[in-house]
Formats: structure tokens, sequence, C-alpha cells
């Protein structure tokens, strides 16, 4: 038998399995082979060869395996640390042996692939984005014969030359950067990917690239849905619009990896590291979980992987779940991969092809691989519900096991039989279930637009699920030393490197935070035992191969250019690519000329009125303009533009997909704690408590650098988090500030955030959340006395050395803006830690002020008012004296008659103010604070939480629900003792439709949170808060009542359904002979025709509705009432009123009409007319909510002439009962519900509240410098805004290594920083607009490089160069940080190194560091006044 490798121009990516035996047919044109050779077959040996084995008459015995080092696979939890690791020696994985590629890639798609790399790389340089590239050169000789497969001709020179392959990285420093390529890019660039590798084969001595593609990529960078919920709405819309399903996955909190057909492993931003042996290590460990005790069969399966990858040139991306390379959200119960996405490449352009999500999963099925939990929701009705089921979940912090069992209700309903069932919904398991693998803690979820559903793809699918369901991983099924493997190995080779004795290996740390070369070389190693078809072997490149690499890639001239064109054109006719190098060689007459032809081509082609081809001659016509008043060079701007004309905007760009995070958290139950509360620490997040994935990552991790800085950097970065990047509501960012403030307070109290590593920061986070769970958010701060004054604070008319002494004996831990005061919303998580707000002399009312204390801080404010001894030498009747005086008495009239009711007399305090002259020493004014601060005492603590009741109206359009509250106001109440009964009860109506008006920035999806806010009160005294849900609940679908409840659940607040209904016999209940069949065929409801018939002709005679639902505005009125009311299907009034008792406190049932049956004599009844009513019914039982229109038109037309006719108008209103007795019996109800309350509440009163969502007790907080909200006072205190918190100690060693030893003692001591704004800039200072941009980046982390340092007599300065910086920081031409001043000279004098470097001035030199550049990470921070203007120079 003869046995040979194939390594030919034929590629074994080009072939399929299933296309084997067509080739072994026509093998013979190929290949000679001797006579007597039979039974000629070929096989796929590895993701590179192939075997022809030919038989031949005689006998032979068949060839002996290859050797190789057997895989034992993760026998142990740990090895013995002497064992050495080494990868096999097999030929089968000889890369030396092998050529390393074989890429079916002719000449023309080779051209094509290195022109969208080099655009790409040339719009980066266009649009100045901070985007750098790392170099790993191949090990070992590229044959000239693999040319061809490159892209090279068989005549082409090129194909003897040898060759050189490098792998480079391509690291996008920032999201923004990603944003705004994704907002210029054109279908002839390549799309900057998230982890994008490239390979690039160059001549021997690199003066040459000969290719150059994408090697592999993850997905495109996408937006959470805060931060860009256009995408969201476009999710929406596909599926309403298009019949697209939504396809809905969970986000596991990991790092991303990816595995190449012919590259090996890569992480995001590089390769052959740790990261990378975790992706092998991992994989494998997949296999052997699959094929437990037979590691052969997992070996097979491992293999036939690749085999199949290479195929099919394919690429997968993997999330990889392991807290060993540091901590993301919360610690993983077990080690695990996750299969996120796959792509092969095009054929014409060698770019990244991503299979769509239902091949991707059949691909998933068929290897076998790890996959991901998904949801399958189908119709725009209930991807809606998905919407707003997801954005409840992300407000209670999932937690993993609700959040999954949530959207499992969801899909049943879309699965089941009833009316919500849509065709198209589906539950795919996941391999590794996400509360048992990583826990409770969820990241949050992805949704995307998946492709249209029909009879064959649901076949499918449902191939897809069994086999999915069938290969599903519980982690009790997998033995324990699989479920860490990774973890072990990577202490095994860390306590190696280590010379460690086996004593200490089980305390290495598992954080591979600066793993050493050593431990790095161990686990690659390691990973090419147990992945040997994904070894890979590399060498770092000299800085010079490394920088001429990318100067040919992006300077290179392009082959394959039509001539005299500056682009090629692609086969199929699938367009043209145009290259950014010849555009620019054009210069501006050229490129017009070319824009002009394109234009005119434009205006010929057919249809010129469709909509692509007007946008595309508008942005010629646009270009057109400004290439005509432009000169030579073309400014890059110019190029952008006009390559975005030409070759337009890629559909991949399109991508319809968002990241939907975790944000907040939800309280355990009460039995938790309870729990909690004897002395489990755990119980609170064992029990259904948990604290989101975003506030522990962003809040919590990622703030440390800004804590390090200070509360008041920290406080900044939360306020501009909270408001900017999330976008969150007031009510909500108060609470999340609240967080904050309890996480500093315990981190300081503890070491502070210097003492916490960030790759280990839950060691110290957890214990603080399990507290703040445990304690239901109302957290003991440390930093203040138990006897610290509690709750708001307002000087009026003080002076500045007043308030700052009032403010150090107050030690208040939040200091409100005037100026700002709408920006901030009162919390009672304010009181605890007390807050101070100064109302300046001299200043205005703050227009938010009566607002402010009347949304809940009047029962908590105290009064400081201050008067001059005298008019300041003005005299009292002088203009300027009255208007001073006036403003004074407005300011103190607005502040006590908010307090009138709480005994404004009571928290007031006067005193008079000493001249400057009589207070040289400041000695009275302090006396004067520390009177005030003795008059506070404790202030007012904040009690336990008020009896709260939320009414929720269960019903539907037309009831009458605005009428029955507009006056809603004051309701009957027994009255207590020194309490008048109209001060102890507020009502508060929320109407969705106003406040959609009215309420800025108002989310209606978070409506029931803003109810659950307002039923949120801490006056104390007996006081009673009734929050009114003016917005129809409805039971439809399934789940929707418990998710309005979910925002108060565990609060305390007690819930009322009010069910209207009607009093006595109905045409259902009692049918009149004429009525005897308006019921057949119609589905069972809780309210009779005649109720509905009721609401339709209320809602059509209304005017002037606040939602635009009335006969005037709406013309489906009446067919939106009907669509409400087939909501209730299937709903009996026994089966609702008994479904809703499982959720609610209390349920009640309220008349609003008589029905129209016949009474017990048999008299009454019938006095609708029947007609009417059986077109109710027809409308009830027809209507569908999903389509579109929901009844059709005649229906509706036929609706009005019935119900507005004056007969049946007649009779509808002859039933109504009186308007003023069902608003006495509501309030009778809501009454009874209060005193039921007051009652429970008085039996479980307790001294500390424990229910508030905020947080907040008596005993106080720990002081933040201020609350930073972006305030024009804050900005205007501050000196410059710079990056510190840098690594300066590095900085000075790589400094040293370059200075002279007489240079090296002047290196300033102290912390090091960048200024990026300083109000003393000639060219900068006076732009308020850049300040307030940076006053909003405060806290945010920033990455840098140090490139050189530049050397004078004068100055010493390390040359810097923004990486990860928001676009905000202004782009000076000389970003620096001063290393060293000489005597008599300033910092300032740095700016002026880079044109003393130009002029050639003896003693001024740029010395580049040894090592290569410098990366540091910082935070943005603000330097008051007080502090940066000690020296006018600037820093």
């Amino acid at each position: 038998m003869l046995i040979t490798h194939l390594p030919s121009v034929l590629s074994v990516g080009a072939l399929p399995e299933h296309r084997l035996p067509r080739f072994v047919t026509q093998s013979h044109r190929l290949f000679t082979f001797p006579e007597g050779f039979q039974q000629l077959s070929i096989t796929l040996l590895d993701r590179r060869s192939l075997v022809i084995a030919a038989s031949t008459g005689r006998s032979a015995a068949p060839p002996s395996a290859p050797s190789r080092n057997p895989y034992r696979g993760f026998s142990k939890p740990q090895r013995t640390p002497s064992r050495q690791l080494q990868p096999p020696s097999s030929p089968l994985y000889d890369r030396s042996s092998i050529f390393p590629t074989l890429i079916p890639m002719d000449t023309a798609a080779s051209q094509a692939a290195m022109l969208l790399v080099q655009n790409m790389m040339v719009l980066c340089r266009q649009l100045r984005l901070p985007v750098s590239y790392k170099a790993q050169e191949w090990q070992g000789k590229i044959g000239a014969v693999e040319g061809i497969m490159c892209g090279k001709s068989e005549s082409s020179s090129a194909t003897d030359v040898a060759r050189r392959r490098f792998s480079i990285v391509v690291h996008v420093h920032g999201d923004h950067a990603f944003k705004k390529y994704l907002q210029h890019f054109s279908s002839s660039d390549a799309l900057l990917y998230r982890g994008l590798l490239l390979q690039v084969d160059t001549t021997e001595d690199v003066s040459r690239i000969l290719s150059a593609r994408v090697q592999q990529a993850f997905l495109p960078k996408f937006e959470n849905e805060g931060q860009d919920a256009a995408v969201a709405e476009r999710v929406a819309e596909a599926a309403t619009s298009l019949g697209r399903p939504t396809i809905i996955t969970i986000k596991h909190s990991g790092s991303l990896v990816t595995l190449s057909y012919d590259g090996g492993w890569a992480a995001k931003n590089s390769i052959s590291n740790e990261f990378t042996a975790g992706g092998a290590a991992l994989l494998r460990a997949h296999y052997e979980r699959r094929h437990p005790n037979d590691p052969t069969a997992a070996a097979a399966s491992l293999e036939r992987l690749f085999k199949v990858m290479t195929a099919r040139r394919l690429c997968l991306c993997f999330e990889m779940v392991t807290g060993s390379h540091g901590h993301h959200g919360q610690l993983p119960a077990a080690e695990y991969l996750v299969t996120t996405a796959a792509h092969t490449f095009d054929p014409a352009t060698g770019a990244p092809a991503f299979l769509d999500w239902l091949p991707f999963l059949e691909l998933c099925a068929e290897l076998e691989v790890p996959t991901n939990d998904t949801w399958v929701v189908a119709g725009g009705y209930l991807t809606g519900i998905a919407r707003q089921t997801l954005d409840a979940l992300a407000l209670r912090g999932g937690p993993t096991g609700h959040a999954v069992r949530t959207l499992d209700e969801l899909v049943a309903v879309g699965m089941g039989d009833g009316e919500a069932a849509v065709s198209g919904c589906l539950r795919l398991a996941g391999t590794y279930p996400h509360d048992e693998w990583q826990g409770d803690r969820l990241e949050g979820f992805v949704v995307a637009a998946g492709q249209r559903l029909g009879p064959e793809e649901m076949r499918r699918l449902h191939w897809i699920r069994d086999a999915l369901e069938a290969r599903r991983l519980p982690l009790t099924a997998v033995p324990e030393h699989l479920r860490r493997p990774y973890m072990y190995a990577l202490r095994e080779a860390m306590a190696a490197a280590s010379d460690l004795g086996s004593v200490k290996v089980a305390t290495v740390t598992a954080s591979t935070a600066g793993v050493s070369d050593a431990v790095r070389a161990r686990l690659q190693a390691a990973a090419a035992a147990w992945m040997p078809q994904a070894a890979m072997s590399y060498t770092s490149p000299g800085a010079d191969v490394r920088d001429r690499l990318m100067e040919l890639l992006a300077s290179q001239p392009p082959e394959g250019l039509e001539y005299g064109k500056p682009y090629m054109e692609l086969p199929e006719g699938r367009g043209r690519l145009y290259s950014r190098l010849a555009l620019g060689e054009l210069g501006c007459q050229g490129l017009l000329e070319l824009l002009a032809a394109e234009l005119t081509a434009a205006a010929a082609v057919g249809d010129a009125s469709s909509g692509g081809v007007q946008e595309r001659t508008r942005a010629l016509q646009e270009v057109v303009s400004e290439a005509a008043s432009s000169s030579d060079p073309p400014p890059s701007m110019l190029l952008v533009r006009a390559m975005r004309a030409l070759a337009g905007h890629p559909e991949s760009a399109g991508v319809l997909r968002y990241k939907k995070k975790m944000l907040m958290w939800s309280f355990p139950e009460d039995s938790a704690a309870t729990s909690a509360a004897n002395g489990d620490g755990t119980a609170a997040a064992a029990n259904g408590g948990v604290v989101g994935y975003s506030l522990m990552t962003f809040a919590i991790r990622n703030g440390l650098p800004a804590l390090r800085q200070g509360t008041t950097t920290y406080a900044a970065y939360v306020d501009n988090l909270v408001r900017r990047s999330w976008g969150l509501p007031k009510p909500l960012v108060t609470q999340v500030q609240h967080f904050a403030r309890c996480w500093a307070a315990w981190v300081a109290a503890r070491g502070g955030a210097a003492a916490v590593d960030e790759s280990r920061y839950l060691e110290v986070a957890e214990p603080f959340v399990q507290e703040f769970l445990r304690r239901r958010g109302a957290m003991t701060l440390s930093g203040r006395s138990e006897t610290a004054f509690q709750g708001v604070l307002i000087c009026v008319d003080t002076s500045e050395a007043f308030t700052q002494a009032l403010r150090q004996a107050v030690a208040p831990s939040l200091e409100l803006s005037s100026a700002k005061l709408g920006d901030t919303a009162f919390s009672k998580g304010m009181v605890p830690g007390g807050v101070m707000l100064w109302l300046e002399p001299g200043g205005e009312v703050p227009k938010k002020l009566r607002e402010f204390l009347s949304s809940g801080a009047a029962p908590f404010t105290w009064v400081v008012a201050a008067t001059a001894s005298r008019p300041m030498g003005l005299n009292d009747n002088a203009p300027e004296a009255k208007r001073r005086k006036g403003l004074a008495m407005a300011k103190l009239g607005a502040v006590t008659a908010a307090l009138n009711a709480y005994g404004a007399a009571n928290r007031l305090h006067h005193i008079t103010l000493p001249a400057t002259e009589d207070d040289i020493d400041g000695a009275v004014t302090a006396r004067l604070a520390a009177e005030a601060a003795t008059w506070l005492g404790r202030g007012t603590p904040l009690p336990a939480a008020d009896p709260a009741v939320a009414a929720y109206f269960i019903t539907i359009p037309g009831a009458g629900k605005s009428a029955l509250t507009k006056d809603m106001t004051f309701l009957p109440t027994a009255p207590t003792e020194g309490q008048p009964s109209q001060q102890r009860l507020t009502v508060k109506v929320l109407n969705s439709d106003t406040m959609k008006k009215t309420v800025k920035n108002f989310n209606p999806n978070r409506y029931w949170l803003e109810v659950a806010a307002a039923a949120d009160s801490c006056h104390g005294g007996g006081h009673v808060v009734v929050a009114v849900a003016d917005k129809n609940l409805v039971p439809a679908p399934p789940g929707n009542t418990a998710r309005a409840l979910e925002p108060i659940k565990g609060t305390g607040v007690a819930s009322l359904a009010i069910v209207p209904v009607v009093a006595g016999p109905s045409t259902r209940t009692a049918p009149a002979p004429a009525h005897a069949d308006l019921y057949g065929g119609l589905p069972d409801l809780p309210f009779p025709l005649e109720f509905v018939a009721l609401c339709m002709m209320r809602t059509l005679k209304r005017r002037n509705h606040e939602g635009g639902l009335d006969g005037e505005k709406a013309p489906a009125a009446a067919t939106v009432v009907a669509m409400f009311a087939g909501l209730y299907r299937h709903k009996p009034l026994s089966d609702l009123l008994a479904n809703l008792s499982a959720h609610f406190t209390r349920v009640v049932e309220l008349p609003i009409m008589r029905g129209d049956g016949l009474c017990d004599g048999g008299g009454g009844g019938g006095s609708v007319p029947v007609e009417v009513l059986r077109h109710v019914a027809e409308g009830v039982r027809d209507v569908s909510e999903r389509a579109k229109p929901q009844l059709p038109a005649v229906w509706e037309t036929r609706a009005r002439e019935l119900l507005l006719r004056p007969d049946v108008v007649e009779a509808l209103e002859a039933l109504q009962i009186p308007m003023e007795d069902v608003r006495r019996r509501l309030g009778e109800e809501v009454a009874s519900t209060i005193e039921e309350v007051k009652v429970n509440a008085a039996a479980a009163a307790a001294p500390v509240a424990t229910t508030n969502s905020d947080g907040g007790d008596g005993d106080g907080a720990e002081m933040m410098d201020v609350d930073v909200d972006g305030t024009t006072d804050a900005e205007e205190r501050v000196s410059y805004f710079s990056v510190e918190g840098m690594d300066d100690e590095a900085l000075r060693a790589a400094a040293r290594e370059v200075l002279v030893p007489e240079l090296q003692a002047k290196l300033r001591r102290g912390s090091l920083h960048v200024t990026l704004w300083h109000k003393l800039d000639p060219e900068l200072g006076a732009r308020t607009d850049l300040r307030r941009a940076l006053m909003g980046l405060v806290g945010t982390p920033v990455e840098l490089e140090v490139v050189h340092i530049d050397i004078s007599p004068q100055v010493i300065a390390a040359h810097v160069r923004m990486l990860s910086a928001d676009e905000a920081i202004p782009s000076k031409p000389y970003h620096h940080i001063t290393l060293a001043v000489e005597k008599g000279h300033s910092a300032v004098e740095s700016n002026q190194l880079p044109a003393r470097l130009e002029a050639g001035e003896q003693g001024v030199e740029r010395l580049p560091l040894k090592g290569g550049p410098l990366l540091l990470r910082g935070v943005v921070t603000a330097v008051e006044a007080a502090e940066g203007l000690g020296n006018p120079q600037r820093p």
C-alpha cells in the first residue's frame, strides 16, 4: 500500500469531506500512479494534509500509526511540578515538515484581501484612532510553493522568493474608536473587529508585502442598549415588520478567545500566552467531559473538530469563563467555554464571513462544541414583552435562576396552545447551565434579530434542540479534576517556576496578573500537549521590523487595480473595491473628475427615485462640492467622505444586536433576610438576593482607580457612569450613588482602595455586597459618629467662611449645587449621611428648590439663615440693598413655606454674621458655626418606612381610571392625636401618558418602577402614602402582573388590585331572550359585553385624552379597546380574582355600572340593542394584538356608527353608576387598605428602617467631598484636568535607564500627571465647552503610552500618546509628563520642548525608552483652584 502526503497546489480547505469521492474519481488528471495500484482512496489526515492510499495486488501490512506522546488528561487536581510538558514530536503536527497553510485563494482574491486590510489601516490613520499593532513572527521557513496558495500565480517570480510570516494583533484602545470607525468606514474597508488578528507574508528582507489577510476575529463590537437604544428599536421593528425572530442568549462573564483552522489560538489583544493556553485546556477538558473515562473518544472528537474546521476554513469564537485571569463579576463555580460565533472567509475578498445563527447552531450541534442557552422569541408582540422583561431583569440584577425561569415562561407562552401562542418560539439548552457553572450573578443577555423561520428552518431547529438537550452537562455530573483543569495547571506552572514545594502549591494565587515568562512558557508547552493540532510557535521581531511591517501595510502600492483607476473589480458583478491610497494620489482635481463621472453614472442608473440611488447621488454631490473648494493635498476627511460616497456603506455594519446588562440589585426574600440577620453571612445571596454584574464590575472594580484619587473623583466617576453611560432615571441614580457611598466607606474602613487589587477585588467586594443585601441597603457607614447630623441642611445667605466652618463641623456626605438642583432627585439614602445645600448671598431662588423639597426632602430639612450686621457699606434704601434684601426674603420664604407642615419654626436658626473687620481671625465665625452645629444635633434621623399602598387598576380603557383618581387627594382616615389628617396622608397619582410629556427622559418601560418609587416614603409620625397607577394592568402575557409588582417586592408596600366590574345581573349571568346566543363562540371574559360597550362608547366620546386615545385623535379607538378586552380571554372573573389574590395584598371589586340582564322577577334587561352587543362580541372574538390592523377598518367604522348612535349612548349611560358614588366607594376601599397596612406596620414596628429601596439608616455615612453633577459651580472651581493615578515608579525606572546619573537625581518625587486642560492655557483655557466635557469624564480610566524622554537643561518631560482616551479629551500636539524642573524654571516650559527639538537647539535631545513604549493607566482628575493655583504656572 502506498501512503503519501499531498502538499500540492490543491487546497484541502476547498474540499469538504463530502466532495472527496469526486476528487478521487478525477485524481488521475492531477497525479500519475504506477500501474497496478487499485482502490485509490483519499482521506483528511489533519487540517493541512491529505493521505492518498492505493492498494496493490499483493497484501501488505497496514502502516503503524505515527508515534506520539499519549495525552493523559487532567487526571489529578495537582501534578508533580518536576514533570516537563513538551510539544509532541510526531511528524503529523511537525510544522517544519508540513508547510503551514493551504489557503484556497487565487491571485485576485489575495489582492482584494490585502486591499481591505490596507484600507482599514489607512482609515484608522485618517481618523486618528488610537490603534496599536503587535507583531509576532511564525517560526520556521515558509516554502516558496506556498506562494501559489497565498494568491501568487505560478509564473510570478514571487513564488521563488523565501518568505516570512507574521501574525499581527490589531489592538483598538477604547470603545469610542470602534464607534467612530463604524461611522466612517465603507464597503471597501475591512471591518474593525474585536480581537482582529492579521496574517501577513513578506519577503525575507521585509522589503515587500506578499500577502495580507484577516486570520481570525471576534464579532464586531456591539453597544449596550442604554448607549444605543436605536439598535433595540430596530430589533423590535425587524420582528414586527419583517417577521424576524428575536434571539436571546446569555452573556457569560469571561475572556474572549478564538481558534483558527490554520493559526491556532488567539485572545482579544494577544496571542501565545496564558489566555490562549486557557482556551486549549478548557476545550480539551470539554471533550473529556463529553466522554468521561474514554480518552480515546475524547481525542477522536477533538481530531474530528479540526478536520471539519480545516475542510471548511473555520474560525471559532469562545467566551472563556475562569477565575484564573482576574476577577470579573463573580468567581465562577467551575471553568468552561461557550462558543459564541464562527466564521469562514469570503472566497472573493478573504474577509471574515460569520455564520448566521441557525447554521452556527447546526455547526455547534454537529461538532459537539459547548453552546449557549438560547431563547427564540417570534412575533413583534412577544418581542416587545421580551424587551420589557429584560428591562425588569436588569433593574433587579438578575439573578440567574429567576432570569432563566422568566424567559422560559415567556417562550412557553409562544409554544403553548393559547391565544398568545406563536409559531417559532423555542428554548435551546446550553451545554453549561449558568447558575451551576458560573453562579447567580448574571452579566446580561445578548439580543439579536434572527433570520426568518419557515417549516424547514423549524425542522432544523427542533433537531438542534433535541441534540443540545441531550448534551447538557450539569456540574454535579462532572468529576472534580475536570471542573477547574486550567486553574490546576496554572498553579502547577507557577509553583514550578517559583521552585515552591508541594505544601505551598495550594497557596499560589490563581490570578495571572503579571505572570512571568517562565510560567507563560510552561503553559504554552502544556497547551501544545493538550491540543497539538493548534500548537503554534512564535518569535518576537525587533521594533524596526514591526515598524517596517506597519509602514508597508499602510503605504505599499496596491496590486490588481484597474489600469489608471483607483479600484479593482470583484468577480460575479459584486462591485468594486476602491483603494484609499490611490484616491489620495489623485489629488483634488483627479478626485473631482472621478466623483463627477460617478455622479453622472449614478444619474443614468434606471430608477432614480429609489432610496439607494438618491442617497448615493446626494452623498456624491456633497463630496463634489467639498472637493471643488479644496486644495492639494486632499484633506483627510475629504478622502474619508469620498470613499464613503464612492464605495457605499457596507451591509455588515447594520448587525442588529445589542447587549442588555444586569444593572441594579434585588434583595433576598424575607426568610433570607431573617436567616442573614441570625448571622448567616451568605444567606442573602443564597435566597434570591444579588447585586448586579454592572455594579460589581463598573461601580466597584473599574471604579477603584478613581476611588484611589479620593472620594470626590470617585463620586464624579459614578455620577458620569449612571447618567451618561447607563442613562438611568433619577430614582435609580440616587440609589446607585448611595451604593457607591456605602462601598467607599466599607473600603476606607479596611485599608482603603489602594489595598484592593483589581484582579482580586471580589475578596473585598463579596463580603460588602453580602452585608448590603443583608441590611437591605441600610448600611452603617463608617467615618461619621452616631451623633452626627442626619437630614438636609440648607444654608441661606451665609458667608463662605461660615459655611466652610459649618461644613467641617457637620461633615455631610453629600453637597448639592443650587445651580443644578434639578439633576439630583431626593432619596432617603441621603438622610443618614447628611446633605448640605448652600444658597449664596446675592443669589436667586434655585428654580428646582420647591420641587426638591416637595419630593420628600421637606420632613428632613433644617435651615440656617444669616443676615449681615450692616448693609455692607450700602444705604438701607439703596437699590442694591433692597435687591439683596428681596432675594434673601424670597429664598427664606420658599424654604419655610415648604417646611410649615413640618414645624418650620423649630427647623429655622437665624444668625447675624460679623463684619469682616470685626472677625479678622475668624474666631467669631467659628463660634457661630459651632453653635449652629450644636443646635442641629442629630437632625432628623430616618424613621421607619411609612405605611404605603400601591393601587393598580386591572381593567381596559374607558373604565374611568383618570376620572376616578383625578380628585383623589384626601381619603377618609381616622385622625391621630396631634396630627391633622390632611398632613398624615399623601396620595400620588401617576398617569403614564402624562409622564411621557412632563417627565424628562421618561422611559415607559420603567413605569412600574416609578410607581414603586412613589410609594417609598419615610416621613414618620403616622404618615401614610398611597401611589395610584393610572394605567391599565392586564394579565397577558403570562407573568405580566408579577413583572409589574416586582419593584415593590420585599419593600413592605401593600399592593391593592382594583377590578372594575358590573353590579347585578348582566347579559352574561342572566341574559334576556335576545341575548341568549351572544356569548356563543366567545371565550370566557371577566366582564360582560355591555361593560366593553360602555368602555368603547366612553373612549369614542372623550376628547383631548393624554395619550391620544379618543374618538377624534385615534382612528382605531374602538379597536384598541377591543384589543385590551381580548387580553382577558379565557379568564373568567373568578379565575382572574383568584390569580390576583396570589400576587396582591388585597383585591377589591369596584362596580362602575349595572348589568343589562334580567332581574330576579324576570323584568328588565335588553336596554342595549342586541346588534351593538353582537358587533362588540365580533370584535373581541376576532381581534389580534399582533395583526396589522388588529381589526378590519370596516369593523371600526360600524362600531362608531353603533356606539355613538343617540339611543345607544342613552342606554349605556343609563347603566352607569354615578361617578360620585364610584369615587366614594373607591375611597372607602383604599382607606380600608390603609388601615390594614397601618395595623400591620404597628405590629412590626422597628426603630430602624430596613425596607427602603435605596438604603440608609441612622448610623451615618462616610463623607464624600462632593457629589459632582457637572455643575457650573464645580466647573468654575477647577484649575486643571489631568490624568493621575499612574504607576509613577515604573515611569521613573524607565526614565533612569536612559538618563545619566546626574539627571536621575533630579527626577520629581511624588505623584506625576498629564495635564489635559488648564484654565491659564492661552488657547484652551477659555473653552468652557471643553471644560464641561472633561468634567463629565472625571474618574474615567485612561490608557496612555510613554514613547520618548525629552531632555533640556531646564526641564525633562516624558512624551506620551493617549490611547483609550475619550474623544472629549483635547488632541494636544504634545501630551507629556513633566519629570524634572531645574531651579528657577517652571513646568510650563515643557510645552516648548517639541519646538526646541525641531530647531535643533543644543542640549535638547529626545531619547527613546530602552524597552520600547511604556503602557500606563490612570484616571481623569479635576484639580480645584485651591490646590491647583498655588503655582500660577501651568503644570
